[in-house]
């Protein structure tokens, strides 16, 4: 009983650099192959930008369109990466800091590409394919839960405009975090190579080939612009719910304005482009999650409710239907099982 007691106890060795046997050279190496992935990607994504986007007319207006996006970003990542590498700082130490900065930035870099060629893909997916998958997503959504829709059972839990308030906090800041530093998180505290390069595979798909991919595979709206595309009133409750609960005025409401009008514009906006499913939160959150879980088990604690809560947020919202998270929960899984069962085979 008292192994188990000092086993739940949190300790800070979980996640510092010296709990594994050093290999900052390979880990390095790891992180110039994963560049040299994210660079090719992006050059992938201002080709389709070229061809696909309204705007994309030549190539330099593609690659101007993605110095926008960087742009726009660029005050998260301010932000984001500002606040993380104060507590690294203060995690690994300052000579450790310095000695991995070289890593950092190779991560950084490397987080900024993927970005921009997502954000990119993302905004041309529609005019790759037109929605069409919306009708089947939400009969599956109601099949799944007993003939009711999930985004009722979400709402029958909110508690009002105080819920809206912690979601935005969780969905949208919290979030945030893991989903902009990962790789430098794992640059600045992880010496193990073959843990760093499993989570790197696992972080791209989640933005690639959850996020471009398999959404254009199953090319969604979700819920809240179900009645917009397709007409009817499906999703009329939905949109009176959220108008109660105070999601319309909220940043959530805002954000999904300005993106359907964007669209409805067939404008190329930063950050803008509309796609359901898979989710791409909830993926980023399993990636998360299981990366935690590698360190240390009782990272599960904190990790588990913080991946419910995306989930519970992301169809609270209207933004996803249910199937689009357990997608991606199951995807990122199948994933994480096949690279250990690669892993562990002999030569």
């Amino acid at each position: 009983m008292q192994g188990i007691t000092r086993r739940a106890i949190p300790s800070m060795s979980a996640i510092a650099p010296h709990a594994a046997p050093p290999a900052s050279g390979t880990v390095v190496e790891v992180l110039q192959l994963y560049l040299r992935f994210c660079l090719v990607y992006l050059l992938l994504a201002l080709v389709i930008a070229h061809f696909y986007l309204p705007s994309g007319q030549s190539m330099l207006v593609s690659f101007y369109a993605s110095l926008l996006i960087l742009e726009g970003i660029g005050r998260t990542y301010l932000l984001g990466v500002a606040a993380g590498l104060a507590l690294l700082v203060v995690l690994v130490g300052p000579r450790e800091f310095l000695a991995r900065i070289h890593a950092a930035g190779l991560a950084l870099l490397a987080a900024i590409a993927l970005s921009t060629g997502y954000m990119l893909i993302k905004n041309a997916l529609p005019y790759l394919t037109p929605y069409f998958a919306d009708a089947l997503l939400a009969d599956i959504d109601s099949r799944l839960h007993f003939g009711i829709s999930p985004w009722k059972l979400t709402h029958a839990l909110g508690d009002g405009e105080m819920s809206v308030g912690l979601l935005e906090t969780v969905y949208l800041v919290i979030w945030s975090f893991p989903a902009m530093t990962l790789p430098i998180i794992l640059a600045l505290t992880d010496r193990d190579a073959a843990r760093v390069r499993r989570t790197l595979i696992l972080y791209a798909a989640a933005w690639i080939l959850i996020g471009n991919v398999l959404a254009l595979a199953g090319l969604s709206v979700g819920p809240v612009y179900y009645d917009r595309l397709l007409g009817g009133t499906r999703f009329a409750d939905l949109v009176a719910a959220l108008q109660q609960s105070g999601v319309t005025t909220s940043s959530f409401g805002i954000i999904q304005e300005r993106l359907w009008e964007v669209y409805r514009q067939s404008a190329v906006v930063i950050g803008s482009g509309i796609s359901a499913f898979p989710s791409v939160h909830v993926a980023v959150a399993t990636v998360t999650v299981i990366y935690l879980a590698e360190r240390s088990r009782r990272w599960l604690i904190p990790g588990i409710p913080f991946l419910a809560l995306i989930l519970f947020t992301s169809v609270y919202t209207g933004y996803h239907y249910a199937i689009d998270g357990y997608a991606s929960i199951l995807i990122v899984l199948m994933l994480w099982w096949l690279l250990r069962r690669r892993e562990s085979k002999p030569g």
